[in-house]
């Protein structure tokens, strides 16, 4: 090679890596999309922590869904009053599992597929001898214990706004609600029967209840909800897209089975 081969080489390297610097100066690479804020509330099987990692069913099947979606996600565990607070302030993305109510579609749009679901019953202690027939009425004189803000469906909320059912004690979780009920504080525990159940197994008090039947309402349903704040309309549509596609391929199946073995 000449020497003024050399020289052409090196000034146009130079001038091309130069070029590159400015280039890269004017239209800086794309920084990776920011994560959807989304917020649960500790809710076992469906939504729950162990060793900081989240778990349950609706986290695992949220995890999947927006893992096909490639859109990351930051999942934060709060009290569902205050994660519904945060979402009606612009504050979250999104809160699940939650119920359906006409007076959240102020700052929650629902999309279409649901989240989870699971019947409503009542709980007493093993030596109760408490009986339930489907007939609400026959309860009144009995306290008892409910989650602060949760939804337990239409039969258990026409109980309470129609005075069947008079006296109520509130805990912050349903882990709290199996605790009470055996430590004698009131005398019936509602709630999702999944979620009471698995309370009352991981706290050692498997054998300390017992649930009464028939169930209270046929069943809670739950979906993710997003802000109204924030247009998400095309994310939601692929959303529903997803969960359709993961209950057809099993995978909805297959997480729930993992939780309740059944």
């Amino acid at each position: 090679m000449t020497y003024l081969h050399a020289f052409l080489n090196y000034f146009y390297s130079n001038v091309a890596l130069r070029l590159l610097s400015l280039t890269l100066l004017v239209f800086p690479p794309a920084q990776a999309a920011a994560p959807l804020q989304l917020v649960t509330a500790a809710l076992p099987p469906f939504s729950f922590q162990e060793n900081g990692v989240a778990r349950g069913i609706a986290v695992d099947i949220v995890k999947e869904a927006f893992i096909r979606l490639q859109v990351p996600i930051s999942i934060a565990f709060l009290p569902m009053t205050r994660a519904q607070s945060m979402m009606s302030a612009g504050a979250a993305d999104g809160v699940f599992p939650l119920a359906f109510k006409e007076e959240r579609l102020g700052y929650v749009t629902y999309p279409h597929e649901k989240l989870v679901e699971d019947s409503i019953s009542f709980f007493v202690r093993q030596d109760s001898d408490i009986r339930y027939e489907g007939d609400i009425s026959k309860l009144s004189q009995y306290t008892f214990g409910v989650e602060r803000g949760a939804v337990y469906g239409p039969n258990f909320t026409q109980a309470l706004l129609t005075g069947q059912i008079k006296k109520t004690d509130e805990a912050a979780t349903q882990a709290q609600n199996v605790a009470k009920l055996v430590g004698k504080r009131f005398d019936i525990a509602v709630g999702p029967r999944l979620v009471m159940q698995y309370s009352a197994q991981i706290s050692g008090n498997g054998n300390a209840v017992k649930e009464l039947k028939p169930a209270v309402d046929l069943g809670l349903v739950a979906y993710l909800g997003f802000s109204r704040l924030k247009d998400r309309a095309a994310l939601i549509a692929r959303y529903d897209k997803v969960m359709r596609e993961m209950r057809k391929d099993g995978t909805y199946d297959r997480i729930l089975r993992s939780y309740t073995r059944r």
